[in-house]
């Protein structure tokens, strides 16, 4: 008997290619041990089910990004009239990345309808963007040091940590309410001659900043207090690629002054991969 399940999962992102496997010609149903929907899938094989467990994500990152809560829908079928049991799923694959050292913790599965489809269904998804701006009164001499002496081991491939000069948050503000609404984001996108004809028009629907503070153990956090901590949460329904990291290198642009705010709405009203104004 065949049943479809969505299931909950995080990951850390930092080994992995992308979230999704490479498609090839033949199809998908191949092991894929560089992607997180390839890793799941090679997981549910292991039930040996009637079917190969292709895994539909509800969204796509690239390499180096983490999932705090991520969800995937993927069908079972199981010889007789019986179906496997979301507990038991969650317990066997969980044991499965642990066994094998990987990144991925499955946190809920649960049957739902066989129409469900875990990206369509989807209303919006939240990007969080960690930003850790090293204070202005911190002197380093790049002859004795370099900043990664600074950096705390706990935050290692977990936050973007940056020296900008003359760093300014509330420039930075004023800039990324620019991107709210509905706009043309291909100045923001990365070019993709395969892709170029596909459109890019997307919702930002919310842009929050706010202090954030470091995820380390306290005996790191007494003897750490060089950086300002800033967490960025982008809402929108969709993005494409690479939207988020060159919007956030933008805003770095607009918060240290080699560009003013309203250099991004011009971005934004001339969609195109030559109309980019942050230098590189």
């Amino acid at each position: 008997m065949k049943a479809r399940y969505l299931t909950f999962f995080s990951y850390i992102g930092t080994k992995f290619r992308s979230s999704e496997k490479i498609w090839l010609k033949d199809g998908l149903n191949y092991p894929d041990p560089q992607s997180i929907q390839g890793l799941m899938e090679i997981a549910l094989v292991k039930f040996k089910p009637l079917n190969y467990p292709n895994i539909f994500l509800s969204s796509r990152t690239d390499g180096g990004v983490h999932a705090l809560n991520s969800s995937a829908h993927f069908d079972l079928e199981k010889k007789g009239k019986g179906i496997y049991d979301p507990p038991y799923i969650v317990n066997h694959m969980n044991k499965f990345f642990s066994k094998n050292q990987i990144s991925i913790f499955i946190k809920k599965c649960i049957r739902v309808n066989d129409n469900f489809h875990a990206r369509f269904t989807a209303t919006s998804r939240t990007y969080l963007y960690r930003l850790a701006v090293l204070k202005p009164e911190v002197e380093v001499d790049e002859n004795k040091f370099c900043m990664l002496s600074f950096i705390p081991i706990e935050e290692w491939k977990r936050c973007d940590f940056v020296r900008l000069k003359d760093f300014d948050i509330e420039k930075f503000k004023e800039g990324a309410q620019y991107f709210v609404g509905y706009h043309d984001f291909t100045t923001f996108k990365k070019f993709d001659k395969l892709k170029q004809n596909k459109h890019n028009r997307r919702e930002i629907k919310s842009i929050d900043i706010r202090p954030g503070r470091p995820c380390v153990t306290r005996v790191t956090g007494e003897e750490n207090n060089y950086f300002d901590y800033w967490d960025i949460t982008i809402k929108g329904r969709s993005f494409v690629h690479n939207q988020i990291r060159r919007m956030i290198g933008t805003l770095k642009c607009v918060g240290t002054g080699k560009l003013q705010p309203h250099d991004i709405k011009l971005m934004l009203q001339v969609p195109s991969k030559h109309s980019c104004l942050r230098p590189e």
